[in-house]
């Protein structure tokens, strides 16, 4: 026995207005607007909240007289992936300068391939999460 689905022809039979189920049909698919951070790269940002600028800079590598008195050396803060470590360190000089950016920052992220609209995502991201500036009372 075959099935045949009859779905989109009993939607396109159905007035716009179906009073028996009390609920309005609409005419047009409403389409979402693509969001261009993906659920990881949004995991990342919010992760650079606790990075400090120090994560920034390279990391040194321990002598064997520091690595005897301070142990082993801690793992790097750094991600493998060229591009997430391009819009980790964008996400870390927002969460600390807001929306004055050193424009070394943006061009590094454009050179690992992130455009324009994802850039401003993660600073538009970014500026709506952090906390409104208090001023102390004079």
């Amino acid at each position: 026995m075959a099935f045949i689905d009859f779905t989109d022809a009993a939607l396109q039979a159905l007035p716009a207005t179906s009073a028996a189920f009390g609920r309005t049909i609409p005419e047009t698919p409403v389409v979402a607007a693509a969001d261009p951070l993906s659920r990881f790269e949004r995991r990342i940002v919010e992760l650079a909240r606790t990075d400090s600028l120090d994560t920034l800079r390279p990391q040194r590598k321990r002598g064997w007289f520091a690595r005897l008195i301070f142990g082993p050396q801690p793992p790097s803060p750094m991600l493998a992936n060229e591009q997430l470590e391009a819009l980790r360190r964008l996400a870390v000089q927002a969460w600390h300068n807001g929306y004055t950016l050193p424009a070394s920052v943006m061009k590094e992220a454009r050179v690992a391939g992130h455009s324009e609209a994802k850039i401003g995502a993660v600073i538009d991201f970014i500026g709506r999460s952090r906390a409104p500036f208090r001023r102390l009372a004079a």
